[in-house]
C-alpha cells in the first residue's frame, strides 16, 4: 500500500513538473511571438527580446537622436556646421523595426505547431543586422558644399612687380575645395552616430618662386631713365639665379678691383696666416677714405715680392686664370695726393678688343660681370664650397674668404648700394669713383638671403654729378633688396 502511495506521489509530482515546464514554455513562447528574435540588431543596435514599441524607442534614442546632431565640416582652420535637417535626412525607424521583427520567423506557423517546435527545438539566434534605413537630398548636400567653396575658396596669386614703388607684392597661396573627394566622408558622417567631424579635402596651390626676370624688367625700366651707360649684375648664390644687364660694357676699374687684390693677397700667402700688419693693410684699404690707394699699393708690393708692378702682373694673371679676362690693373694706383699716374711708359698697355666700352681708363679696367663672378667665388668660398677651394686647395680657406668679406663689411660708405637697404642689414662692398664713372659692388646679407649686386654707371661727361648717379644706385639697390625679401617683415 505504501509503495503504491509513493508511486502515485512521484507520478503526481512528475506530472506537475511537466505541466509547470510546459506552462513556462508556453509563457516564453507567447512572449517570443511578440518580441524580436535573438541575434537581431538594427544599425548595430541589439534589439533581441524587444517588442516593436520597445525597439522603436531604442532606435529613436540610439540612432535618430545622434544622427540629428550637427556635423562639423572643417575647411582648413575654419569650421562650418551642417545640420542633418539641412539636407532632409530621415531615418526610417518603422521599416527597420518591422524588418527586425520578421527576421527568423519565416512563414508564420499555427500557434500549437509553433509551440511544440519551440519546446522541442528552441530558437536558434538569427545573428543578423538590419542596415540603417534612411534618405537625404544629395543635390542639397552638393549645393551646400558648393556654397562653402564659393565663400572659402581663394584664387592663387603669383608674385607681382609694382614698378611705381620698386617693390613686389608677395604671392598668396590659393585654395580650392575638392567637392568630389569631400562628399564621401560627409555622407559617411550623416549616418554615423559617432563620427561627426569631417576634414574637407582642400587643395592648396602654392605660388611659384619669384622669377628673377621680374627684377630684370624693373631694373631695366629704372636705368632707362639714366642718360649714360649702366651695367648691373645680380645673383642669388643659393639658387644660382642671375641677371646681367649690359654685361659686355667695359668700365674703368677704379677701387672696385681692390677686391681682386685682397683675394690675391691670401693666395700669395700659400695658405699661411697673414701677418697682423698685412691684415691691417687690407682693412685700411677698405676703410681709409684718403689712403685707400696707398694701402692697395703696399699689398701689390707684397704680392710682387717687393715690386708693385709685378704685383699688378700677378693679379692680372690670376684674373685671367679665373676667366675674368676683362679685369686688369697695369700699374699701381695713383696716390690720393698725386695729380697724375706714374706714366704710361712704366707699363705695357693691354689692348684687347672691346665690343662696347665706357671710356675706360687704359690702365685699370673691369666689367660688372667680372666683379660679380669674383664676388660669387669669394662668397661661395666663405660658405666652404665653390671653385676657389677646389682649384686652390691648401692655398686658401673658407676662413680667409670670410676675412675678406668681414673687411668689406667695414666700408663706411653706404650712399650707393647701402642707400637702398635698411641700415641694420650687413653689406660687404667696395665702391669706386672716377670723373665719369661711379661703381659699387658687394654682397648683401639680408633676412631673405644673401645676394651679390654690382652696379656701374658711366656718363659721357667730364664729371658725373653725384646728384644724378646716386638716385639710380639707391633705386636699383632698393628694388633688388625688395625682390630678395618678398614677404619678409621689414
Amino acid at each position: 500500500m505504501r509503495k503504491f502511495q509513493l508511486a502515485v506521489t512521484i507520478g503526481l509530482l512528475l506530472t506537475l513538473g511537466v505541466v509547470g515546464f510546459l506552462a513556462y514554455k508556453l509563457y516564453q513562447y507567447d512572449s517570443y511571438r511578440e518580441a524580436i528574435y535573438p541575434g537581431v540588431s538594427a544599425a548595430g543596435i541589439p534589439l533581441q527580446g524587444q517588442t516593436r514599441e520597445e525597439a522603436q524607442q531604442t532606435l529613436e534614442e540610439m540612432v535618430v537622436t545622434p544622427l540629428s546632431q550637427p556635423i562639423a565640416l572643417n575647411y582648413q582652420e575654419e569650421t562650418i556646421v551642417l545640420m542633418p535637417s539641412d539636407v532632409d535626412l530621415e531615418v526610417f525607424v518603422d521599416d527597420m523595426v518591422e524588418q527586425a521583427h520578421q527576421l527568423g520567423r519565416g512563414e508564420q506557423s499555427q500557434f500549437w505547431e509553433g509551440y511544440i517546435k519551440f519546446v522541442t527545438e528552441g530558437l536558434t539566434p538569427v545573428n543578423e543586422d538590419i542596415a540603417l534605413q534612411y534618405s537625404y537630398q544629395p543635390e542639397i548636400l552638393e549645393d551646400f558644399l558648393e556654397e562653402i567653396a564659393h565663400e572659402k575658396d581663394r584664387p592663387l596669386r603669383e608674385v607681382q612687380p609694382i614698378t611705381g614703388t620698386l617693390s613686389f607684392e608677395p604671392g598668396r597661396a590659393g585654395r580650392k575645395l575638392d567637392i568630389a573627394r569631400s562628399l564621401p566622408p560627409v555622407q559617411g558622417a550623416l549616418t554615423s552616430p559617432h563620427e561627426r567631424d569631417v576634414t574637407l579635402v582642400v587643395d592648396t596651390l602654392e605660388p611659384a618662386p619669384p622669377d628673377i626676370e621680374m627684377l630684370r624688367a624693373m631694373l631695366q625700366h629704372r636705368i632707362d631713365e639714366f642718360a649714360g651707360m649702366v651695367s648691373i649684375y645680380v645673383s642669388d648664390p643659393a639658387t644660382g639665379d642671375r641677371i646681367e644687364i649690359n654685361p659686355d660694357i667695359i668700365y674703368s676699374g677704379m677701387s672696385v678691383i681692390k677686391i681682386g687684390i685682397m683675394l690675391e693677397t691670401f693666395l700669395h700667402a700659400e695658405g699661411t696666416e697673414l701677418e697682423e700688419e698685412t691684415q691691417n693693410r687690407m682693412l685700411k684699404l677698405v676703410t681709409d677714405p684718403t689712403g685707400s690707394n696707398y694701402w692697395a699699393n703696399l699689398l701689390l708690393g707684397l704680392i710682387g715680392d717687393g715690386n708693385q708692378f709685378e704685383g699688378c702682373r700677378r693679379v692680372n694673371a690670376r684674373m685671367d686664370e679665373l676667366g675674368l679676362t676683362a679685369t686688369f690693373i697695369l700699374e699701381p694706383y695713383r696716390l690720393e695726393t698725386e695729380g697724375a699716374r706714374l706714366g704710361p711708359g712704366l707699363a705695357t698697355l693691354r689692348l684687347l678688343p672691346r665690343p662696347v666700352d665706357a671710356n675706360p681708363d687704359p690702365f685699370i679696367q673691369t666689367s660688372a660681370h667680372d666683379i660679380g663672378v669674383l664676388l660669387e667665388m669669394i662668397h661661395d668660398c666663405s660658405q666652404g664650397e665653390g671653385r676657389l677651394l677646389e682649384e686652390y686647395e691648401g692655398r686658401i680657406s673658407s676662413e680667409a674668404c670670410l676675412l675678406i668679406l668681414d673687411d668689406l663689411k667695414e666700408n663706411p660708405v653706404r650712399t650707393m648700394i647701402g642707400a637702398g637697404i635698411p641700415e641694420d642689414v650687413l653689406l660687404a662692398h667696395k665702391h669706386g669713383f672716377g670723373g665719369d664713372t661711379h661703381a659699387d659692388a658687394g654682397v648683401v646679407f639680408s633676412k631673405g638671403g644673401d645676394y651679390i649686386i654690382v652696379h656701374f654707371q658711366y656718363a659721357p661727361t667730364d664729371w658725373l654729378v653725384w646728384a644724378i648717379s646716386r638716385p639710380v644706385f639707391e633705386d636699383v639697390s632698393f628694388a633688388t633688396y625688395n625682390f630678395f625679401n618678398i614677404g619678409q617683415e621689414q
